[in-house]
């Protein structure tokens, strides 16, 4: 049975096609800000149901694709700095990332 979530992200993705296929600007940016609340309300829905969001779990793939890439002579304590260091991103792009609370 298909998440509630995946189909407001149906919904979503079916604006963005509208928008691509309308001759008018005005029509194509309504489109675009209805597909925006449409995943909106899917990632709302996830975090209501109780799932990981998309950030978390991007997050969580990347440090599996990092852990099998480790070296591995290197210590749990080295591992997991690098890590962190990759997962994060360079010091001076943080600030600009649109996926980071902080």
């Amino acid at each position: 049975m298909a998440k509630i979530s995946d189909t407001f992200r149906e919904n979503a993705d079916n604006c963005l096609v509208l928008a691509e296929a309308t001759t008018t600007s005005q029509a194509a940016a309504r489109y675009t800000r209805m597909a925006k609340a449409w995943n909106s309300l899917a990632c709302e829905q996830d975090w209501l149901e109780g799932h990981s969001t998309q950030t978390e779990r991007a997050s969580e793939l990347a440090g599996n694709a990092i852990d099998e890439l480790s070296e591995r002579g290197a210590s749990r304590v080295d591992m997991n700095d690098r890590k962190s260091r990759l997962i994060d991103g360079p010091e001076e792009f943080r600030d600009a990332r649109v996926d980071n609370d902080n």
